[in-house]
């Protein structure tokens, strides 16, 4: 079950503004169509801010899942799923709560499933994802493994996770420079 708050905005606003000296900082703001118009008539009563971009409709479910497909394909590019279960790390992190973009994902099917919605392909199957989680106990980062002892491939697994939140954030990132700098 993915989350459905705000699937649209109106508007994202990269706004400037600036305090006693000549330095601008950036901000990039959602605002919803219901205050769009109001918003922009307080913006303009403020000295030292200046809209420097304004675009319309940006639908979060597709940057979330751009995001999501670049962040796959690079732990791919990188080699580091070594296993088929290591998908199994990003979903359990997910319903363990780490990324405000998802809520939990209700089964092993509905991840892969996901996955398939979004272009990934050669991916695992339900029971891997499945017996993998079920090995897990705790909340990331603070994870136990019921199937494994060894330091090194604890480490190794959470840090898929690391890995993969560091290549979501950066997706993230890019795609917000290049939606917002047209």
């Amino acid at each position: 079950m993915r989350g459905e708050s705000l699937n649209r905005v109106k508007s994202a606003h990269l706004i400037s503004y600036s305090f006693r000296s000549e330095k601008m900082k950036q901000v990039l703001l959602n605002v919803e169509d219901a205050v769009f118009e109001k918003f922009m008539g307080m913006v303009e009563l403020c000295r030292g801010v200046e809209i420097v971009s304004t675009l319309n409709s940006i639908d979060v479910d597709d940057n979330r899942d751009a995001c999501m497909r670049y962040a796959i394909i690079t732990l791919r590019r990188n080699k580091v799923f070594r296993r088929h279960y290591d998908y199994s790390w990003i979903m359990q992190a997910i319903n363990d709560g780490v990324m405000d973009d998802y809520e939990e994902f209700e089964s092993p099917q509905t991840f892969l499933n996901y996955l398939c919605e979004i272009g990934i392909d050669e991916l695992p199957d339900r029971s891997t994802i499945s017996r993998a989680c079920s090995n897990v106990y705790d909340s990331y980062p603070n994870w136990q493994f019921m199937d494994v002892t060894k330091p090194s491939e604890i480490l190794r697994r959470k840090n898929v996770v690391k890995q993969f939140l560091s290549a979501f954030g950066e997706a993230k990132r890019a795609s917000c420079i290049n939606n917002c700098t047209k």
